[in-house]
């Protein structure tokens, strides 16, 4: 099982990265089997659908065992449908006011706290329970240092000079 942290070319990549002081703007699960369960900005709510490619970026290996990415797999699954959280981009809250009071509140999700939540059912807690929000970089920087994740793959498709 992967977790893959990613950004591409169009205008609401960098926005959510700007906004999100994130040089990714989407995290998402890969599951063995090729399928991948996120919220997905461009729909409204978490998907299922199969393995893509992003023009950046980093895929890190999670050393788990069957059983428990079953257990995320079954949870991510049971979340089809649930709405994406736009409040969550919102540049630091102060406009729009977020509608979630804690990261793990399901109600709706931005993808890096649903990655978040998943990974803890299994036991890798990763972020206390007073955390407010989590984004792609504070989710990418703490699976970065995590013992259970390794690095895989870093790529860039598109170079600027």
């Amino acid at each position: 099982m992967k977790i893959r942290f990613s950004a591409n070319i169009l205008p609401l990549s960098w926005l959510i990265r700007l906004w999100c002081f994130s040089r990714v703007s989407h995290v998402e699960f890969i599951f063995s089997d090729g399928d991948m369960i996120y919220p997905a900005v461009e729909t409204g709510h978490v998907i299922l659908t199969r393995e893509k490619e992003y023009f950046q970026e980093y895929i890190f290996e999670l050393d788990v065992t069957k059983k428990e990415e079953q257990i995320i797999k079954d949870w991510a699954k049971s979340q089809i449908g649930v709405s994406y959280d736009y409040t969550a981009l919102a540049p630091l809250n102060v406009l729009i006011p977020r509608k979630k009071k804690y990261w793990k509140n399901n109600i709706r999700w931005m993808c890096s706290e649903f990655c978040a939540y998943g990974l803890e059912l299994i036991g890798i807690k990763l972020f206390e329970e007073s955390c407010r929000k989590i984004t792609p970089s504070d989710l990418m920087k703490a699976i970065e240092n995590c013992p259970e994740a390794r690095l895989v793959k870093k790529e860039t498709k598109i170079k600027f000079i």
